[in-house]
């Protein structure tokens, strides 16, 4: 059986190099500052369209999984709270050690092991952007020869890295699961339906009010009208 294009795109690994068709970053653009003021804005927006989709009709929108083997908004939220803590202590981590063996944070096992799903959304939302300027913070302060410093990472591939790298590549998380979480949550949530306008006793009084007073002028006008023809003829 043929697999849709949108499915293998689920299935498929984002580059850790160069540029990613599926979100649009590019590792090979941008200073550090702006990229470490992209990652923290795109997190807020990560926030916001979680905490948003949770306070709509359906709070349960961001449990729902648009595919059986696709995140739901909510586990890939806390997947994004949880990368943001991770890479900022494996910044702490190469800056004491000399080159440092990152341990693999087990992207794919958190999701059952910390109950992704059952999360609060609101908490997971707050936690996300708290954590995304404590990255920043850690981030901006780097030096040029602290950027150049290698430590062996394991994903997708266990390869040496430098804190540049990590930075960038922790800013395309960032950015490509933005785009999933947004992209999954306009095909799960419900459409909204305007509520039925509840008119008030007063209003509909009033209504009623008016509607009298154009009937009893429609009559007056058809009296009146009859009376000019009788004298006419």
């Amino acid at each position: 059986m043929e697999i849709s294009r949108e499915k293998q795109l689920t299935k498929q690994q984002p580059p850790v190099d160069g540029y990613c068709e599926q979100c649009g970053f590019n590792y090979d653009t941008g200073d550090l500052q702006g990229t470490v003021t992209l990652l923290i804005r795109q997190s807020a927006d990560c926030s916001m369209a979680l905490t948003k989709a949770a306070a709509g009709p359906d709070a349960n929108v961001v449990r729902l999984r648009p595919e059986p083997e696709v995140w739901s908004a909510i586990e890939y939220a806390c997947h994004v709270r949880d990368v943001l803590e991770v890479q900022r202590l494996r910044i702490a981590q190469c800056l004491a050690e000399d080159r440092p063996v990152y341990a693999p944070m087990d992207r794919t096992g958190r999701v059952k092991q910390e109950k992704y799903e059952n999360q609060d959304p609101m908490e997971v939302a707050a936690a996300l952007v708290r954590n995304a300027k404590d990255f920043g913070a850690a981030a901006r302060v780097l030096r040029p020869q602290e950027l150049g410093k290698l430590g062996l990472y394991n994903y997708p591939v266990r390869a040496p890295r430098t804190l540049g790298w990590i930075i960038r590549h922790t800013a395309h998380e960032i950015q490509h699961h933005r785009h999933d979480i947004v992209e999954i949550l306009a095909k799960v949530e419900p459409p909204i339906v305007p509520k039925p306008k509840v008119e008030e006793p007063d209003e509909v009084a009033e209504v009623a009010e008016v509607a009298e007073v154009d009937a009893v002028t429609e009559v007056d006008s058809v009296d009146e009208g009859t009376v000019v023809e009788q004298v006419v003829d």
